[in-house]
């Protein structure tokens, strides 16, 4: 074969090559990462104190320091000043206060403490702060409230940071920090393919230094004022997201420069795979592999994050080595980038290479790799705004959608049942907590506590409050396969309730998670992979092989793709990292499923939009749809809007497919099937149609274009078996 005849294939075959390399890397990637980092988070080395002196004091110390696996790393102290100062500079995670007892000699010990009465007292105090992490302070209190527990004490819960009544997940400083991730280096990713010279350092810092400070107005716009998740430090919060971005932005612009047109992919994996489990934001740092707590001090998105929360909520307190942590990023990049540039003009001895391109970005001198001149480019103010719209759009969404739906996760008519041995008892106990518990609770009075199971497992209620006969516990029933959020819910309610009757209760688990699960959140990262991998192939298509995107050959690509996923995902979430255990088939097959739906919905709109489909799709496949997943917030504790978006988006559909299989023996899992086949049927449909309407376009074309009917004729004299 002759080499011009080899170079096309050649070509194309790189393309082909690019469009299913890319998402498959990328995919494996988040998967990997996210899954490894918290499936199964546990605690290790928590810093943590006991206030007190004397034997029981040290007893605790010792108790906590010798626990299997050394969750904590705990520390005597003498004043509860002490430990409220080493919680708000986040020394410490927590502090157990023991109250005076006989052989305690220091009586500052039980300052502040109600039952300090010098003779002993029958209540401890735990202290938290509650800003520093909420999924940190709950942990605290599963370590410390069994050490009090075993001395015979009840437990009073204080905080020394709490968080507002707007934003009690800590979902503000999170979101602020991903969107300056975003807007930093999606835009620098955009400018590299899109308008190359930007790139020149010269361009880059101005421009780079302008788009960082209005995106940081729009990240904290959205934050605060519009959604409120955040209130006060407007110039701190706007300063640090600035510096956020703009760092990001220039790291991103060194690593185009060494990488090319695939820089997204370790950009991404450094601002956003490895940063938020890294960020201490989501999780504690402190059940996060140790790798990661290593990366706590080094990523760009903890330092953005833990800088944001010492200003929010801290007054500031700490926040200087993070901002020097981003300030040393972006010196760094700067000049890495200016050196790789300066090696670059060495090596091409100052000139270009006879095409006019430059040495250091490859762009020609009109600003493309070597086109030719064509129709007069636009006035540069609109090529910047061209450029910036997909990223500014981009974040918008994120920021705005996900905030909204998961800032503030209170209870919303959460389903519950009350269990009296009669029905008039029952509804006189769901009378009374309807009108102290207000809206935040659906109470349904039932008489059989067999009944109340069935429905939880069904999960059309989210948990029960057995009333006890005289002289018995009450039982709090609930499942943890069906949503650890709603579950912790259900049994801090009712938990409290029986406290106030003096009731002692037990907590009854229909459906525990295991420990390869510990956080029931699989099934969300199961299905973000699924989706990724339909929408990012398709997206990448519509721009490298549109030819692909004709339906007698999509079908065929895309179930051969959807399978390929389906496994890859499912090895190394299950085999390969351990969080998922059995039900291999249901797996693959619900996993195939959702990445031929979400390819096909995607091929809709990517005949319309090509690459910008990806807006549209991400926005409903993720923006909108992990808020309504049910898989990080339960369901009914996020918004009306969101609850109902629940039954009809495809992400929900699926993570609640694989909740059934993997904890609930398949049960009602039909629904969720109904819902993904509705979507792949109809986006079936529509991509037949078009392809019909593009056909019979491009026939009507060519019988009305001279040009066409001529081509069409055969050559006078023309072999007919050639023309064959």
């Amino acid at each position: 074969m002759s080499e011009a005849g080899a170079t096309p294939r050649a070509a194309k075959a790189a393309r082909y090559g690019f469009v299913f390399a890319f998402p498959f890397v990328m995919v494996m990637l988040l998967v990997g990462i996210y899954v490894s980092a918290m499936h199964a988070p546990q605690p290790h080395d928590l810093p943590v104190a006991v206030v007190g002196s004397g034997a029981q004091a040290e007893r605790s110390v010792a108790a906590l320091d010798a626990a299997d696996g050394s969750p904590v790393d705990a520390r005597l102290l003498r004043s509860v000043d002490e430990a409220k100062r080493q919680l708000h500079d986040r020394e410490i995670a927590g502090a157990l206060v023991l109250p005076n007892n006989s052989d305690s000699s220091d009586t500052s010990v039980n300052s502040g403490n109600s039952d300090s009465d010098g003779n002993g007292g029958t209540t401890a105090q735990l202290w938290t702060a509650q800003a520093a992490g909420a999924s940190q302070t709950m942990t605290v209190s599963q370590l410390l409230t069994p050490v009090a527990a075993a001395s015979h004490l009840t437990v009073e819960a204080h905080d020394v940071a709490p968080l507002p009544q707007d934003d009690q997940s800590g979902m503000g400083v999170l979101y602020l920090s991903v969107g300056a991730m975003l807007a930093g280096y999606m835009a620098v990713t955009v400018a590299s393919s899109g308008m190359p010279r930007l790139l020149r350092l010269k361009k880059l810092v101005p421009v780079l230094a302008g788009w960082s400070a209005l995106m940081s107005v729009v990240i904290w716009t959205l934050a605060g004022p519009v959604i409120g998740a955040v209130s006060g430090h407007a110039p701190e919060v706007l300063g640090t997201a600035f510096l956020g971005i703009f760092a990001v932005g220039l790291t991103q612009a060194f690593l185009t420069r060494l990488f090319g047109p695939i820089a997204v992919i370790p950009g991404i994996t450094l601002f956003m795979f490895l940063g938020v489990p890294a960020s201490n934001l989501a999780l504690s740092i402190h059940t996060m592999p140790g790798f990661f707590g290593f990366l706590h001090h080094v990523l760009p998105l903890p330092a953005v994050g833990e800088a944001l929360r010492a200003i929010v909520y801290f007054d500031g307190d700490g926040a200087g080595v993070h901002l020097l942590t981003l300030g040393i990023w972006a010196l760094a990049a700067l000049l890495l980038t200016a050196g790789v540039d300066l090696l670059k003009r060495r090596k091409a001895d100052g000139k270009t290479d006879g095409t006019g391109t430059d040495a250091a970005t490859g762009e020609d001198a009109a600003g493309t790799p070597g086109a030719p001149a064509a129709r007069k480019a636009p006035h540069p103010a609109v090529q910047y705004v061209m450029l910036g719209a997909f990223p500014f759009l981009m974040v918008v969404l994120m920021v705005g959608l996900m905030l909204s739906g998961m800032h503030k996760p209170l209870p919303r008519d959460l389903p519950v049942a009350v269990v009296a041995d009669s029905a008039r008892a029952a509804e006189q106990t769901a009378q009374g907590l309807e009108k102290s518990l207000g809206s935040s609770f659906d109470i349904r009075p039932l008489t059989s506590a067999d009944e109340a199971k069935r429905q939880i497992r069904d999960r059309g209620i989210a948990g029960a409050y057995v009333l006890p006969a005289p002289g018995e516990k009450a039982q709090i029933l609930s499942a943890g396969g069906a949503g650890m959020s709603q579950q912790q819910v259900v049994q801090r309610t009712f938990g409290q309730i029986a406290a106030q009757q003096g009731v002692r209760t037990e907590n009854v688990d229909l459906a525990p998670l295991p420990v390869h699960d510990g956080m029931g959140t699989v099934t969300l990262y199961l299905a973000i992979g699924f989706t990724m991998s339909g929408f990012i192939v398709v997206t990448i298509m519509s721009a490298a092989a549109r030819e692909l995107l004709r339906v007698r050959r999509l079908l065929p690509v895309l179930a051969g793709w959807a399978v390929l996923m389906a496994t890859a995902v499912w090895l190394l979430a299950g085999p390969v990292i351990g969080a998922v255990r059995g039900h291999a088939w249901q797996i693959l097959g619900l996993g195939a499923l959702m990445v031929f739906t979400v390819s096909l919905v995607t091929a809709v709109f990517a005949r319309f939009l090509g690459p910008l489909a990806v807006i549209p799709v991400v926005t409903l496949m993720m923006f909108l749809g992990v808020p309504a997943s049910n898989g990080g917030v339960a369901l009914h504790m996020v918004p009306g809007f969101f609850q109902a978006l629940h039954g009809v988006l495809p992400l929900p559909a699926v993570v609640e497919a694989i909740r059934s299989v993997l904890y609930f023996g398949a049960d009602g899992i039909g629904g969720h099937l109904g819902t993904l086949a509705l979507w792949g049927g109809a986006a079936l449909v529509l991509n037949v149609a078009l392809d019909l309407f593009q056909h019979r376009r491009d026939r009507d074309k060519d019988l009305t274009d001279p040009a066409a009917l001529v081509a069409a004729e055969p050559a006078p004299g023309a072999n007919a078996e050639a023309l064959r």
